[in-house]
């Protein structure tokens, strides 16, 4: 490697100390570096809960009060690293200057004037003449509006782009249609072939790059050759299998897109191996799901939660990575399956999760609509449709016995109105209620933060963190399935996935 960045260890964070208005960071190479806490995050945010970070390898994750911030590990290291942030200017500054010479080339080559295409596109002359020359960054919405002011397509645009002939080069390929390239070298591709690839000879390196690219073309249904050439690539938003699919922002939406399709493809491996589990009779309402739990496994608890729902012949499949993706559920062939994506540590939240889908699984999935994925955070007010709304609504009857606003008052009131007295109220609420303590709090935070009211500090305070409920749903599922049933390759893509 060229470059001390491109290493695997200069990426990944080891540890983070959040230290009053200063954050400790330390990377796998050995660096730590420190940094003011408030310049990590966009000016606008408010009530960051510093005290509740948590991170992963690739980024810190800050709860605010109007939601996760993700803070990845190339915002850290171009605060701190004055060579990193040259370079990384650098290379913006030369791709907007290559994408402005090739604009320019096509607008040359259909004899059509700058102000022509801007009148065309929606922006000013002067704009597109900054985008031409590289002194302006453009947005994917303009680039196509220009494109089409032409007649062209992105096809027309990449024309002149070289075929990858370095791993590198690759995963900027495929990070361009929303695979950012940490998540496919952690979650993709087997760290034996990135070995590999890392010292390879020249004579075998075409070869174990063609390998990564049909790693990666399984899941997402290019062919290694399509991955490797210099054709746009497009995801097929159709492989999600879902009729419910909405985000606010186009990035997002790449990046959401990709993830959803290699959840379903999880999924579907889950069911490959979990045949011999017989699908049960769905239940219809949450109170017969309590009773359930309550006779098979005593309290409703995150572990007699899961093992219920495997019971019902769901397989619930747990993954840990950050970004827009928050959950699914799919029915296929008759079988339906769950994926949960959760990334804080705490045993309530993905209880809600995986109440919330559950309440999908029975209420709303059909032959007609084959998923449900979840693109914003869930909560107990998810009000993003009737649908969402009905499975927050069915998560907070099974978890708080059909009271969650008969509790959260009580709480109240015994708080006196008063925030700072809420806590000791919560605690005294639950322990007479016999209520979960965890789930209680949790569902007053989001409660709270409707009214512009930051209380999660004193709720991830009163949150189970042991054992962790990743494992505790990790656990469950490889006790379950039957990995062996899985292609050799398929078989290490789903271990990835639950590491």
């Amino acid at each position: 490697m060229n470059n001390k960045w491109d290493a695997p260890t200069y990426q990944r964070i080891a540890s983070v100390e959040n230290m009053g208005r200063n954050l400790e960071v330390v990377f796998e190479d050995g660096t730590t570096v420190a940094l003011d806490a408030r310049q990590v995050l966009p000016p606008d945010v408010r009530g960051p809960a510093w005290e509740s970070l948590y991170f992963n390898a690739f980024e810190i994750v800050v709860p605010t009060a109007s939601g996760e911030i993700e803070i990845p590990w190339s915002t850290i290291r171009l605060l701190t690293d004055q060579e990193f942030a040259a370079y990384w200017t650098h290379a913006a500054e030369d791709q907007a200057k290559k994408i402005g010479r090739q604009l320019r080339k096509l607008r040359k080559s259909r004899n059509l004037t700058s102000k022509e295409v801007a009148i065309r596109a929606g922006i000013t002359p002067q704009s597109l003449s900054r985008i031409e020359l590289g002194h302006h960054d453009v947005v994917f919405t303009t680039l196509r509006k220009i494109l089409a002011a032409m007649g062209c397509t992105l096809r027309d645009l990449s024309e002149a782009e070289p075929i990858p002939s370095s791993l590198a080069g690759f995963l900027k390929r495929v990070e361009s249609i929303g695979l950012k390239r940490e998540w496919v070298m952690d979650r993709l591709l087997p760290g034996s072939l990135l070995e590999s690839l890392d010292t390879a000879e020249a004579d075998s390196f075409g070869g174990l790059l063609y390998s990564a690219a049909t790693h990666v073309s399984r899941v997402f249904g290019w062919s290694p050759d399509a991955l490797l050439g210099s054709d746009p690539l497009e995801l097929n938003r159709a492989m999600a299998r879902a009729a419910r699919f909405k985000v606010q922002k186009r990035a997002q939406e790449v990046q959401t897109t990709a993830y959803a399709v290699y959840a379903h493809y999880l999924a579907l491996l889950a069911l490959q191996a979990t045949a011999h589990i017989e699908p049960r009779r769905l239940p219809s309402n949450p109170s017969e799901i309590r009773q359930a739990i309550a006779d098979r496994y005593g309290p409703l608890t995150l572990e007699s939660l899961l093992s219920y729902v495997w019971d019902l012949g769901i397989p619930v499949i747990p993954l840990h990575d950050s970004g827009a993706f928050h959950g699914a559920c799919w029915r296929v062939s008759g079988r339906s399956v769950i994926v949960l994506k959760q990334v804080t540590p705490y045993q309530s939240r993905w209880s809600f999760d995986l109440a919330h889908e559950l309440g999908h699984v029975v209420q709303h999935l059909s032959e007609e609509q084959e998923g449900v994925i979840e693109t914003v955070e869930i909560s107990p007010f998810e009000d993003d449709s009737d649908e969402e709304w009905e499975a927050s609504e069915f998560a907070s009857d099974l978890l708080l016995f059909g009271r969650a606003e008969e509790l959260a008052e009580m709480s109240v009131e015994f708080a006196r109105n008063e925030v700072r007295y809420l806590k000791s109220a919560v605690l005294r609420v639950a322990a007479a209620e016999h209520v979960p303590v965890d789930v209680l709090s949790n569902y007053l935070a989001f409660r709270l933060s409707r009214q512009n009211i930051n209380w999660w500090g004193a709720a991830n305070n009163l949150q189970i963190k042991e054992p962790s409920p990743l494992e505790i749903a990790r656990q469950v599922f490889l006790a379950r399935v039957d990995l062996e049933s899985l292609t050799l390759e398929d078989r290490e893509l789903m271990v990835r996935a639950l590491k």
